[in-house]
C-alpha cells in the first residue's frame, strides 16, 4: 500500500475514525457486535430472556448500522466484507445451538444442524470464491434468510419469556421455525447455483 494511503490509519481529529482503512467506524461496530453476541449467549443460556431479547435487538440494529455507514461513507473494506457475515453466522448459529437445549420441545436437533450446515457451506463457497479473486456478495435470498432467522429468534425468546405453554403461541413459533428452515435451505441452494461456474471450474 502506498504511504499516502497509510496516513488514513492515523487519527487526526474528529474525522479520523471514519477515514481509517481497517478500524473505521463500520468495522468497529461489526466487531462490537461479536462482543454483544457473547454477552447475549450468556444471558440466553441462563434464561434471562428479557435481557437477552434487548441485547439481540441491539445487535440487529448494529448489523444494519454498520452496512449503512459503510455505504454512506464509502468505507467498505475486505475486512468488513469478511467479518460482517462471520459475526452474523456466530450469532445465528450460536443462538440456535443454545435453542437445542432451551427449546428442545419445539426445535428438533436436525433443524439446527440444517441451519449450521448451510452456514458452513456458504462460508466455504465464499472463501473459495474469494481465493479465486471473485467477490461473493450477499444476495436477496441471503438477506431474506437473515431477516427471517432473526424474526424467529425473537419469537422463540418472547415465547419462553411470556407465552410458554400457550397453544396459539407455540403454534405460531413452530410455523416461524419451519419457514426459517425452508428459507435457510433454499437460500443455500441459490448460493450454490450462483457459484456453480466457479465451483465447476476448480
Amino acid at each position: 500500500m502506498d504511504t499516502k494511503d497509510k496516513k488514513t490509519d492515523i487519527p487526526h481529529g474528529g474525522g479520523s475514525l471514519k477515514k481509517s482503512v481497517i478500524f473505521n467506524i463500520p468495522n468497529r461496530i461489526t466487531l462490537s457486535r461479536l462482543f454483544l453476541a457473547i454477552v447475549f449467549f450468556v444471558f440466553l443460556t441462563y434464561r434471562y430472556y428479557n435481557v437477552a431479547f434487548v441485547i439481540f435487538l441491539v445487535a440487529a440494529v448494529t448489523d444494519w448500522l454498520d452496512g449503512y455507514l459503510a455505504r454512506k461513507w464509502e468505507l467498505s473494506t475486505d475486512l468488513g466484507r469478511l467479518v460482517d457475515p462471520f459475526v452474523d453466522k456466530v450469532i445465528i448459529c450460536g443462538t440456535f445451538i443454545i435453542f437445542v437445549h432451551l427449546a428442545k420441545d419445539i426445535i428438533a436437533p436436525w433443524m439446527v444442524i440444517s441451519i449450521v450446515a448451510r452456514e458452513f457451506l456458504v462460508s466455504s463457497i465464499r472463501g473459495f470464491s474469494e481465493s479465486k479473486g471473485i467477490k461473493f456478495a450477499s444476495n436477496m435470498w441471503g438477506k431474506t434468510k437473515m431477516f427471517i432467522q432473526s424474526w424467529t429468534i425473537c419469537a422463540v425468546i418472547l415465547y419462553y419469556a411470556y407465552f410458554e405453554n400457550v397453544c396459539w403461541a407455540e403454534y405460531m413459533v413452530s410455523v416461524f421455525i419451519w419457514i426459517t428452515i425452508i428459507v435457510t435451505i433454499g437460500s443455500g441452494i441459490t448460493y450454490v447455483y450462483s457459484a456453480k461456474k466457479t465451483l465447476l471450474a476448480a
